[in-house]
């Protein structure tokens, strides 16, 4: 049997949090998925796997709330389920970057318009004049990306205003040379972006949908390697399928199919969140 796995996110206000993760505590348990949904005062995270019926009831879920009007859930299919049970959480942020005031802090930043995948592809082989900055961590990156994207070295992205400001100040980054930022499904990009625009970058994008919709609409083409997730499926292709490779979680490396980590601990999937 293959399963369908769903992820995204949406921006929003939510109040009454743990009422709303009751009910959806309930609605997804009396469903059968399993993953993982944050949420906060600024959104809504999701991570979400099941049959085919069950994802349909998941879509049907959120489409009768008005305030997820928004919402786009993206598809990969696995044959195996990447999550232990259902979470629901409640956090201060749906991805951690500013704090305890990141809704307000989030309001008060211009936005920054999204680029589609077919347009950064052809910006790259075109040699567009412009920077591809990867806003993922530093494990996240050893299993693929673009090989002339900028890489932060981060250990975490509430390291990531910090590791701009080091870029600027020693040349890497110019706050006049386009940008376009990018992650594995967007929502680290809907913070970073942002708040590039208001550190005085003059023209700061992000790729729709990210890495995951980058795969879908162009097939992946100049990006070498394959995708980091947070699941259990640890990594996932070009085609979206699970490539069979699992995470140690004792040397923080990912490890290839059929491979024993050198330091021969068990090797499971990072919990992110």
């Amino acid at each position: 049997m293959q399963f369908i796995n769903v992820s995204g996110y949406q921006f929003i206000d939510l109040e009454h949090l743990p009422v709303l993760q009751a009910d959806l505590q309930a609605a997804l348990s009396a469903i059968g998925v399993k993953g993982t949904i944050l949420l906060a005062d600024e959104g809504i995270n999701i991570a979400l796997t099941g049959t085919a019926d069950q994802i349909a009831a998941v879509r049907k879920l959120f489409a009768q709330d008005s305030r997820f009007d928004k919402l786009w859930l993206k598809e990969s299919t696995s044959d195996t389920i990447p999550f232990a049970k259902l979470k629901v959480r409640i956090r201060h942020e749906i991805i951690a970057f500013d704090g305890p005031r990141s809704n307000d802090r989030r309001k008060a930043r211009p936005e920054a318009p999204s680029i589609a995948p077919e347009t950064v592809r052809e910006w790259i082989r075109e040699h567009h004049d412009f920077v591809l900055l990867d806003t993922r961590n530093d494990y996240e990156i050893e299993s693929g990306g673009f090989p002339q994207a900028l890489d932060l070295n981060l250990k975490h992205f509430r390291d990531f205003q910090r590791a701009v400001d080091d870029a600027i100040e020693s040349g890497k980054l110019s706050t006049e040379k386009p940008v376009v930022t990018f992650c594995t499904g967007g929502i680290r990009c809907e913070k970073a972006a942002p708040w590039m625009r208001q550190r005085g970058f003059e023209k700061v994008y992000q790729i729709e949908g990210g890495v995951l919709n980058y795969f879908e609409r162009t097939g992946g083409e100049f990006w070498e390697g394959d995708c980091f997730v947070f699941d259990d499926r640890v990594e996932i292709d070009k085609q979206l399928r699970p490539t069979g490779a699992t995470f140690c979680e004792a040397c923080q490396l990912t490890i290839p199919p059929e491979t024993l980590c050198s330091c021969q601990s068990s090797s499971t999937a990072i919990d992110t969140v």
